[in-house]
């Protein structure tokens, strides 16, 4: 399902990113040939400027010079005096035939007004028709009057479009090729983001595959001993030790309900809905119950506890007193089921900027592979693989008891052997 997602969201950013790079390309791509199409107009206009001036001004121009004129603008020049074609071979030669191009100009320019019998000074520009010309003109004509003489020079300049044209071309391939690398560029950031944000998604759907797996596990078990015991105390050839058989449902209905509490504590911590009431507590007054309350359980385990205060009072915190108390119930427990008989257990509390109260153990501690998956979700130590009163959930509900008061968790070796767990809470947590 988050393939198919990953695949989509993928597509749909990079679609979206490549219109919006296409729109933004074909704008820029218009400007500048918009710009490149009114500079080769402002030099065509001034190298019409120019011929026109030499011609009125010195009445005779050079063919070396308007050879140069005609090969640096792509132009055929063409110039009557009084209807006398003036003999000029041209700079360069055209795609088409140079005395069919003129022809075509001296019809234009006559269709758009220009009065070779007049005397005055024309200007007209026109486009050059053709289907069966192989290139693309247009033309500009001048008749220009003589001021000494009554006669007057008739100037066409035909102007080759096909160097602008090709120019036009050039730039939309270019803007096309900057679109097509783009667009790769931006689809590979897309799956990258797409990748990206769906992370967490993948990672809390394979949490929860894992978590409902290893709950289903969990489950089989104490409801296969439930079925078992409750079939056997029916039975008719088991019914004097029904009362045994009973005592085992209970059990097992025990351990079914602390299962069950803590899959809603962490259900609850993952939905971000479970809630405490937090209040102002004494430290040093919780630290002391739970030690008064925790003691016997300590002697029972063949355990001494310990309890190491120091010598100022602690700073008060806001927390939910039940949940709080849980979370050591499971850190003092796993001390004494989990190191040897006889061997101290002990709370400590130290402030130096932060509030730090451990749980240390002088038992065999924990290897430096195993620190950090013990508060993994149904995850036990090897010594409590094959002990059915537990789940591997309690580090994890501790952790996430630990997190809902803006304290951490954390464990570490104990000077001389052991284990030594951590809750601390920064100074703008307490």
């Amino acid at each position: 399902m988050l393939d198919r997602l990953r695949l989509r969201l993928t597509v749909l950013f990079s679609l979206l990113t490549a219109a919006v790079l296409a729109a933004a390309l074909a704008a820029t791509c218009r400007m500048a040939q918009n710009e490149a199409v009114a500079g080769a107009d402002l030099v065509f206009a001034n190298t019409v400027t120019a011929v026109a001036d030499a011609v009125s001004e010195n009445g005779l121009v050079r063919d070396s010079w308007l050879a140069r004129q005609e090969t640096d603008g792509r132009l055929i020049l063409y110039l009557e005096d009084n209807g006398q074609p003036l003999a000029f071979p041209g700079g360069w030669t055209p795609a088409d035939d140079r005395a069919e191009l003129v022809g075509l100009a001296k019809e234009q320019a006559a269709a758009a007004g220009l009065n070779p019998d007049s005397r005055r000074r024309q200007k007209v520009s026109f486009p050059l028709p053709g289907t069966a010309l192989r290139g693309s003109y247009t033309g500009t004509a001048l008749l220009l009057p003589h001021e000494q003489v009554p006669s007057a020079v008739a100037l066409y300049v035909i102007r080759d479009m096909q160097p602008l044209q090709a120019r036009l071309r050039a730039m939309i391939w270019q803007y096309a090729g900057l679109w097509a690398v783009g667009t790769a560029v931006l689809a590979l950031l897309s799956h990258w983001m797409v990748c990206r944000a769906l992370r967490p998604t993948e990672q809390a759907m394979q949490k929860q595959r894992e978590f409902i797996a290893a709950a289903g596990h969990e489950l089989r078990s104490p409801l296969t001993v439930l079925k078992a015991s409750l079939q056997a105390a029916q039975a008719p050839g088991t019914a004097d030790q029904a009362p045994r058989f009973l005592d085992h449902a209970v059990c097992e209905v025990d351990r079914l309900s602390r299962l069950t509490e803590d899959l809603l504590i962490l259900a609850g911590g993952d939905a971000g809905v479970w809630r405490t009431s937090l209040a102002p507590i004494s430290t040093d007054t919780f630290l002391i119950e739970l030690y008064e309350r925790f003691a016997p359980v300590a002697r029972l385990h063949q355990h001494t506890l310990t309890l190491d205060l120091p010598d100022n009072p602690l700073p008060d915190l806001h927390a939910d007193t039940q949940r709080l108390e849980q979370l050591f119930a499971v850190l003092l427990n796993n001390a004494f089921e989990y190191t040897p008989a006889g061997t101290p257990v002990e709370i400590r509390a130290r402030v130096s900027g932060t509030l730090r109260i451990a749980v240390t153990d002088h038992g065999p501690g924990i290897p430096d592979n195993e620190k950090q998956r013990i508060f993994e979700r149904f995850s036990r130590g090897d010594r409590s693989r094959t002990d059915k009163a537990h789940f591997g959930l309690g580090l994890a509900v501790a952790g996430e008891i630990a997190a809902l008061h803006g304290a951490s968790l954390r464990v570490q070796d104990t000077p001389g052997g052991g284990a030594t767990f951590v809750v601390e809470w920064t100074a703008k947590a307490i």
